[in-house]
């Protein structure tokens, strides 16, 4: 199997299997002709390393899908690594990234899947050019890809969440300079964009759970001074986030972050607006796409729900 494949313009309806480090998801997402996105399937069941597992899981995933479906990694199963653009010619680009992502990787480059976004060259004034450079490993993806040929199914594209949770913020927030939090239960993600680019994405090992809140139709945690230590600490790492993105890289300042995965507590978004100066606001699936009203809304599949909008950020 070759490179990773992000580009491709999707169909009006596309089945999305999301692969995680605990389970695997599937969304059938549909967008009708005036542009409104739906979710028409959602199903999450839990499972070790399902990347893994393509052979014991194409059955489940065939059961759900017919014709052509798209794969969405989380991470661990590909990197994504900020790197600085080699000043070679056009032509020798695509080899000198390689180069550079093989001293990254703790496997083969022949053995890698690889895709690159190169960033603004405003987000770099009087820098070297930086890019992205995602890479997963090949076998795991041609396992999945046999397996579901195999049952008369083809992958059209490989796409990964850290670019979905971008499509879901340049869904929601109009300013150029803006980001969204990511928040899971041990850990979020604070992905910050550019002209509606990725320029930074990092992942603090904090989660809601450390700040003693629950999801929904759970007890919430009891930390006392624990969980205001903690939310100082993600304050901090946040803030470190914004002077590097408006310091280091000149681009400005931050003015609105959306809090994704949040288990909604409308406080916790005006305690961080107030430590960081920043405005945060509460984002909930519904506020951006048509989600079923008759069942359980799988939190799990939430990063994914953002391939509905990747041709708005191809």
């Amino acid at each position: 199997m070759g490179d990773i494949k992000r580009r491709k313009r999707p169909a009006r309806q596309q089945t999305w299997v999301y692969l995680t480090e605990t389970g695997i998801g599937l969304l059938v997402l549909e967008r009708s002709r005036q542009g409104i996105s739906q979710v028409r399937t959602s199903l999450w069941r839990s499972e070790d390393t399902p990347l893994l597992q393509a052979e014991q899981l194409a059955d489940w995933v065939a059961k759900h899908s017919r014709g052509q479906l798209n794969l969405l990694l989380s991470d661990p199963a590909y990197q994504m690594l900020l790197v600085d653009v080699p000043d070679v010619p056009a032509a020798e680009m695509d080899a000198a990234l390689r180069f550079k992502t093989a001293e990254l990787i703790s496997y083969d480059l022949d053995d890698a899947s690889i895709d690159v976004i190169l960033l603004p060259t405003e987000a770099y004034r009087g820098r070297l050019r930086m890019a992205f450079v995602i890479a997963a490993e090949k076998k795991p993806l041609a396992d999945w890809a046999m397996a579901m040929a195999r049952r008369g199914l083809r992958i059209e594209c490989i796409d990964i969440d850290q670019l979905a949770l971008r499509n879901t913020a340049i869904r929601t927030l109009e300013r150029n300079q803006s980001g969204l939090l990511f928040m899971e239960a041990d850990r979020c993600r604070l992905i910050l964009l550019f002209n509606q680019e990725i320029v930074l994405s990092r992942q603090f090992e904090i989660g809601y759970s450390d700040l003693g809140l629950a999801a929904d139709g759970e007890q919430g945690l009891e930390l006392e001074g624990n969980s205001d230590i903690q939310l100082d600490s993600l304050s901090l790492e946040i803030r470190r986030s914004f002077d590097y993105y408006e310091a280091q890289l000149g681009l400005g300042a931050i003015s609105d972050v959306a809090l994704l995965g949040w288990p909604g507590d409308p406080a916790i978004g005006e305690t961080l607006g107030t430590k960081l100066d920043t405005r945060f606001t509460l984002l909930h699936p519904e506020d951006f796409i048509m989600t079923p009203t008759d069942s359980d809304w799988p939190v799990e599949l939430t990063p994914a729900l953002g391939a509905a909008f990747r041709e708005t950020a191809a």
